[in-house]
């Protein structure tokens, strides 16, 4: 009765909602919490015979703000599963925000105005590479999924 519970309360009346934070690398803090959620719903499902599902099969919305717009994209927009998601989110980091990559150890320049901490074509780079390993091009817009009922 609880797994049937668990189960149906998704398939009620309403909009289901993702929303994700940015915060660079602690990102992978909103990604553990979806794990686990995700994990658990899907082993509700398969008790009861039903095929797992991925975050875009269940969301009707999910966005994000800064790397959790990233997030939001590969999950919604990319049908990533949350491990797929964790996996490719790693590349990011590595590629985006390891020490390397630091443009400037400042967040100010010598007259005190704002300045990037990090390089923005090794992020453009990565974010290509996330969209070509899952057989799509960087240069579809992507604005539209007839496919999928989850939008971004």
């Amino acid at each position: 009765m609880a797994d049937q519970a668990a189960v149906s309360l998704l398939d009620e009346q309403g909009i289901c909602l993702l929303s994700l934070d940015g915060g660079g690398v602690r990102g992978l803090s909103s990604l553990f919490v979806l794990k686990r959620i995700m994990d658990s719903h899907n082993a509700a499902r398969k008790r009861m015979g039903e095929v797992p599902q991925k975050p875009c099969d269940i969301f009707d919305l999910i966005g994000g703000t800064s790397t959790g717009g990233l997030i939001a994209i590969m999950l919604g927009r990319l049908k990533m599963d949350v491990d797929e998601c964790i996996a490719s989110y790693n590349d990011l980091i590595r590629v985006v925000f390891g020490e390397k990559s630091r443009t400037h150890q400042s967040k100010f320049n010598l007259r005190g105005q704002t300045q990037a901490r990090f390089d923005s074509n090794m992020l453009e780079s990565a974010v290509e590479k996330t969209i070509r390993d899952r057989g799509l091009s960087p240069t579809d817009t992507m604005l539209e999924d007839d496919e999928s009922s989850c939008k971004m």
